[in-house]
């Protein structure tokens, strides 16, 4: 699965979340709303969401190499 970051509703330091690729809608670009996707995490700065997301496509490769707990 893959993961990207976008603000959240609203557009201050700690709006950033992580989201499933797949669950925004085609094309979309800049803030995402409340109703258009839903957030596997949200509230955090920019870096935290980098950190997350980052972990969470780590944790989908380690699942598929059968080392999953």
């Amino acid at each position: 699965m893959i993961y990207t970051i976008r603000k959240f509703n609203g557009d201050d330091s700690y709006s950033w979340a992580v989201f499933r690729k797949k669950d925004l809608p085609k094309g979309q670009r800049g803030i995402v709303f409340y109703g258009e996707a839903q957030p596997v995490v949200c509230g955090c700065s920019r870096s935290e969401a980098r950190y997350h997301r980052d972990r969470l496509g780590l944790n989908q490769v380690h699942m598929k190499q059968g080392h999953g707990g």
